[in-house]
């Protein structure tokens, strides 16, 4: 009998589960590209999602700038009954009253604008008249009631007769009936008119509105400045250039005959034409864009990588006439 052998059979060898050293090596070429794929995808669609919330930021602000803007332009000169005294140097040298609007063009950058009108008083900033007669620079005036004003100051207050004579004051305290004045851009000097009783005192909003590349020179900003003695305030970030174009009506016929950007009789303003530029917070470099001219302000020398947006519109200015 010949001898059996156990386990496997001479010769033959035993076939093992796994995978070879070539399929490895394909499955992770095949890993890798998958993967670099999908990094690809993610890189593009960060980019984009990126760039497009910069442009909706940028589109908001735009939006801000031209919203508080127009608002203001189309209230200049409103319940202004006659030009208001205003110290000299505020506005330009040389200037010393004002009844709606005064613009500043500027041909290398942005334009200026100071607008000036009564507030349309709610029941927080409600108008109130004055008791008792009041002489032409006198320090305090008696009214009706001081609800509404700030009673450390720090406003501008308009005293008129609601006829032809107006005065700008600035308060520098409100308690029980009584508005004092007093503030740091000389408001209280110079009148020359004296008032019997009854006379509205209001709020007056005077403002300026400029750019201010100056303070942080990658993001300008919007301002305005409501020449109150106090620091100018910001409207909108990075907001680049602003241009303003005025529609005249020379002839008095209630249309307009030419449009300038430097009025030299604000009087005859009928329309407002309001450029703003805005720019992305930051720059893509992917991106290549110059600086386009806008208004008589010359565009960019050379590209720099932010996104721009431009709105443009006229704005109907319907008390700016004496």
């Amino acid at each position: 009998m010949e001898p059996r052998w156990e386990g496997r059979a001479p010769g033959r060898r035993r076939v093992e589960a796994g995978f070879t050293l070539v399929e490895i090596m394909a499955a992770l070429v095949i890993l890798a590209i998958a993967m670099t794929a999908v990094f690809a995808t993610f890189t593009t669609q960060q980019k984009s999602f990126t760039a497009q919330s910069r442009v909706a930021e940028m589109q908001q602000n735009l939006r801000q700038a031209m919203e508080y803007m127009s608002r203001d332009l189309r209230m200049a000169g409103y319940g202004i009954p006659d030009n208001v005294t205003i110290p000299d140097g505020i506005v330009a040298t040389g200037v010393t009253s004002l009844r709606s609007l005064y613009a500043k063009d500027n041909t290398t950058g942005p334009d200026q604008v100071y607008v000036l009108y009564l507030f349309d008083m709610d029941a927080n900033q409600p108008p109130t008249s004055d008791n008792a007669s009041f002489t032409a620079g006198a320090g305090s005036i008696t009214v009706t009631s001081t609800t509404g004003f700030l009673t450390d100051g720090g406003e501008l207050v308009l005293v008129t007769d609601n006829t032809t004579a107006a005065d700008l004051y600035e308060t520098s305290a409100a308690a029980g009936t009584t508005l004092t004045f007093g503030g740091g851009y000389g408001y209280n000097s110079g009148h020359s008119k004296s008032y019997s009783p009854p006379v509205t005192v209001a709020k007056a909003c005077f403002v300026r509105y400029f750019i201010d590349d100056a303070t942080d020179p990658a993001h300008p900003s919007l301002m305005v400045d409501r020449l109150n003695g106090r620091s100018p305030q910001p409207v909108a970030d990075d907001i680049e250039d602003l241009q303003m174009t005025y529609g005249l009506d020379t002839d008095a016929d209630g249309t307009v005959d030419t449009w300038t950007s430097a009025p030299a009789a604000p009087s005859q303003i009928r329309q407002v034409r309001l450029q703003i530029m805005a720019r992305t917070r930051l720059p893509d470099r992917d991106w290549s864009e110059t600086r386009p001219a806008l208004g008589n302000h010359p565009g960019g020398a050379s590209a720099d990588g932010y996104r721009r947006r431009i709105i443009d519109v006229v704005i109907d200015v319907r008390n700016s006439g004496a």
